[in-house]
């Protein structure tokens, strides 16, 4: 290092506490990719450099406001080690156990309870067998008194057997609670408790029916709701979810969503649940649904109130788009998307996203067609191995056909495009036309993307292919 003296450099060991601690906080934050239970090994091990390093480090109590406890009886001792070790500082409490509930939980849970009063974050996972029953588990969760946390995330997951989602109430004393997160649990209608929701995630791994209209009577109460996620991820990730709809539409306002997701669900659930939603705020939308190809083809009609304030719309479809028609829905549903993303087998609905070119009639196209975009990103499932590099090129040529429409209809150009497709693409006798076509059709001269996939690594490349 030029111009520094090498007397000034500092030795660890004789480096202040606050540099130590700093080195620490730096350790503990790198530690976040360790598996479950294991966040503390590197600290561990760094108490026992020297008694010195030992001293500092659990004298520093928010080096030990993590805790975490599994299977493994030596977690519960760490957790009662870091519950001493953290003083009086707030606490992230997570507990995953899958064997002798009955027998754990009550202890687990009076640990809770003892740093209640301290505590921000709770996650509880459990995995349940057929003779441990939720209902003596639930009641000692009901009983929990947390005045302070405001993040909760609660999965019950069933080993061994199937089971209907249950429907779970909430400890009552959660006063500050603004983040929910649920896992094949189906959230009792607590009105107190939702009025002050931000964010509400449900996701269910199994093939149990969601109820649209029990969720209905959940989103009334959400009033202040910001953030709605819906996932469903059932082992057979082909099939749908299976859910119950109404027949009578419900009209279901929340007046402060920003963000829908929709994810796994079947095409039914999605459109029925868009279709009953006032949501004057809302501004992005994501949903991709399942085609169960053994039912009927789905028409999705116009919605009552267009959701003109969302400006980023995403959608996947699973596994091809041609059982649903969706091309008169989106382009009306949201007139106003200055951002299109169309992943997994969602991308050929470009071309009924397409304007109709002036003199042409074509009844499948929707038009006018998004005067507000801007943005385009568009990707399939290909993971760059053999012979996909034809359907690459037909990816590509679908955003040339659809800035071509768009142009011969005199709206205004996209800034950007972003396309994901397999390196071997480029080697297409029509690769370089069609790039030099769409390039001349975006607004900006580098707006053209790529993510090159190969084998398992994306490297994103600016305006052309290769190079770093």
């Amino acid at each position: 290092m030029e111009g520094i003296s090498t007397s000034t450099i500092l030795a660890i060991h004789t480096a202040p506490p606050e540099i130590i601690i700093t080195i620490l906080e730096n350790l503990v934050a790198s530690s976040q990719s360790l598996p479950f239970g294991q966040k503390y090994r590197y600290l561990i091990r760094f108490t026992h450099v020297s008694s010195r390093f030992r001293n500092i480090a659990i004298t520093t109590p928010t080096l030990w406001t993590r805790i975490e406890i599994t299977d493994l009886p030596a977690t519960f001792e760490l957790a009662k080690v870091c519950l001493q070790r953290s003083g009086a500082q707030k606490l992230d409490i997570n507990i995953s156990i899958s064997s002798r509930i009955k027998i754990k939980l009550p202890g687990i849970l009076a640990l809770v309870n003892y740093a209640g009063i301290r505590t921000e974050r709770l996650s509880l996972s459990l995995g349940l067998t057929m003779g441990d029953g939720w209902s003596e588990p639930q009641k000692a969760l009901q009983a929990l008194v947390l005045p302070y946390v405001d993040d909760l995330e609660l999965a019950l997951r069933a080993v061994g057997f199937q089971q209907e989602l249950p429907t779970t109430s909430l400890p009552a004393q959660l006063p500050q609670l603004r983040y929910l997160v649920l896992r094949d649990v189906v959230p009792a209608v607590q009105p107190t408790l939702l009025s002050n929701l931000k964010k509400l995630v449900l996701t269910s791994s199994t093939e149990s029916s969601w109820r649209l209209g029990r969720l209905q009577e959940v989103f009334k109460e959400c009033q202040q709701l910001e953030i709605l996620e819906l996932i469903a991820k059932p082992a057979n990730s082909k099939r749908a979810v299976t859910h119950t709809v109404s027949t009578e539409p419900t009209r279901q306002s929340l007046p402060n969503l920003m963000r829908l997701t929709l994810k796994g669900q079947s095409s039914k659930f999605c459109f029925q649940l868009l279709q009953d939603l006032d949501a004057p705020q809302l501004e992005e939308v994501e949903f991709g649904f399942v085609v169960d190809r053994s039912e009927e083809p789905v028409e999705w009609t116009s919605t009552h109130n267009p959701f003109n304030s969302v400006r980023l719309l995403t959608v996947s479809v699973l596994p091809c788009p041609s059982h649903v028609r969706l091309q008169a829905f989106l382009p009306g549903a949201f007139p106003n998307v200055e951002e299109l993303a169309l992943f997994m087998h969602g991308w050929p609905l470009l071309d009924t996203f397409s304007p109709v070119p002036k003199g042409e009639s074509d009844g499948s196209r929707s038009t006018p067609c998004w005067n507000e975009l801007r943005g385009l990103s568009v990707a399939d499932t290909d993971r760059g191995s053999g012979g996909c590099w034809g359907r690459c090129m037909t990816r590509l040529q679908a955003v040339k056909t659809f800035l071509e429409a768009r142009s011969s209809r005199s709206l205004p150009r996209l800034k950007w495009a972003q396309v994901r497709s397999c390196g071997s693409v480029a080697f297409h006798a029509d690769f370089d036309s069609t790039v030099e076509a769409i390039k001349g059709m975006l607004e900006e001269d580098e707006g053209l993307g790529f993510s090159l996939l190969e084998k398992e690594k994306t490297r994103a490349v600016n305006g052309t292919f290769g190079g770093d």
